[in-house]
């Protein structure tokens, strides 16, 4: 079987090298072409690429429907997208999505609304298609570039867990291991399972979990303080968290994992709280 994976020595494409042997594309998914050379004679695409922080909208946008266009043209006969609980729109705060919950995005969200285009050009092809829609994803070998999207620059790393960290009372994340995402990936393809399916792993880490894990006092802030502190100092370049990626986490709902246990057999083999554990090791953090 020839598989073919876009976005191979990303997070989640590091990882599936131990689930999986492929072909890393290894072409700018920007053009066509090319495209269309990596995935004549596969059996199964794997569309991983996607610019995160900054997201870009000719690698997100465009180069998706290239990914979607070359597979239609080259007749792949499975195709696997990389979606996103981003692409769902805010629910009730503590209740769970499933996967017909509507892809109406986060408000102001450049990387939400990229998701939801990507979902709608997903129904636009007639393809036999897979769409996973994790929610964080975490590993040590990726804590580097997290920590560059979250943290100043200005603040040592053997300084995190001595700093109180601010959170707001009502705060929830859901977080999944980018080997347990691997995992799922593998399972569709041993399956040739169709449609989406949401993966997180367990607990629901709340603001006080948070900060015992990551072993630091928790700073209670409401949430319209953070949010405004965040844009004043993200403009002065003090540090990188956006306004955008704040109300992301505030609004992004948590999701229902049912149709993955079922239909894919598959079950994180790693717990939230570990993998915040192992993301700030690795970041320079005590956990």
């Amino acid at each position: 079987m020839k598989i073919v994976v876009t976005g191979a020595s990303g997070n989640v494409g590091s990882a599936l090298r131990r689930h999986l042997d492929f072909e890393d594309a290894r072409v700018d998914v920007r053009t066509l072409s090319s495209l269309r050379d990596a995935f004549r004679g596969a059996d199964v695409v794997v569309h991983l690429a996607w610019a995160i922080k900054p997201a870009d909208r000719q690698t997100n946008v465009d180069g998706s429907e290239h990914v979607l266009a070359a597979c239609a043209k080259e007749s792949v006969g499975h195709l696997i997208i990389a979606s996103s609980v981003a692409a769902y729109g805010p629910a009730e705060r503590w209740s769970r999505v499933d996967e017909s919950w509507a892809l109406t995005g986060i408000e102001g969200n450049d990387y939400s609304a990229h998701k939801v285009r990507l979902e709608e050009m997903v129904r636009r092809y007639p393809l036999p298609c897979a769409v996973i829609r994790p929610c964080g994803i975490g590993q040590a070998s990726a804590a580097a570039k997290i920590r560059r999207w979250l943290v100043s620059p200005l603040l040592p790393p053997k300084l995190l867990p001595y700093l109180p960290i601010p959170l707001w009372n009502d705060l929830r994340l859901q977080l999944v291991h980018a080997d347990d995402v691997a995992r799922a990936i593998a399972a569709i393809v041993e399956r040739k399972a169709l449609g989406a399916f949401n993966l997180a792993a367990e607990p629901v880490l709340t603001a006080p979990m948070i900060a015992d894990r990551v072993g630091a006092a928790r700073l209670p802030v409401p949430y319209a303080v953070i949010e405004k502190l965040a844009g004043a100092t993200a403009r002065l370049g003090l540090q990188p968290l956006t306004p955008e990626w704040v109300r992301m986490a505030d609004q992004a709902p948590l999701v229902n994992t049912t149709r993955a246990h079922e239909d894919l057999k598959w079950w994180p083999g790693h717990d939230a709280r570990d993998v915040l554990r192992e993301v700030m090791t690795a970041m320079g953090g005590r956990a």
